[in-house]
């Protein structure tokens, strides 16, 4: 199954194993730090738990991670409501987004604005932004 609809080209979400998806667009998740994040292949699961064993209220927040211009702008700028999907080896997740928040400068340091079972995270322009996201 290949990514669709963001930059850095297709990959096959098996060789990771996890996809997400919002809508029609999909994309691999892998574990990693800035040097994955900045390869543009998948979005990048930065911290947090394994999916399927997060819990927000405990502060165990999975948080994903991509820049704007390799496609993952909308990370930041989910409507409240929209249903984002996590396949993984072993089950698919389906969370819901709760709210948003935007703080100033691109790569700010993000302490403290991680919240919910998963946090999505990318630059809007001059900006960082996050989607709060609650498993349903």
């Amino acid at each position: 199954m290949a990514r669709t609809g963001g930059g850095g080209g297709g990959r096959d979400a098996r060789a990771t194993g996890t996809t997400l998806r919002i809508g029609g667009w999909s994309s691999g998740v892998v574990r990693g730090g800035q040097e994955t994040i900045d390869a543009c292949r998948d979005a990048v699961q930065w911290s947090g738990p394994d999916f399927g064993q997060e819990d927000g209220y405990k502060m165990r927040t999975v948080v994903v991670v991509g820049h704007d211009y390799c496609g993952f702008g909308q990370f930041a700028t989910l409507p409240v409501g929209t249903v984002v999907t996590v396949e993984t080896p072993r089950e698919i997740l389906r969370y819901r987004v709760y709210a948003r928040h935007l703080t100033p400068g691109r790569g700010t340091p993000a302490h403290g604005l991680y919240w919910g079972d998963l946090t999505l995270q990318s630059c809007v322009g001059p900006d960082t932004g996050f989607s709060y996201l609650v498993r349903t």
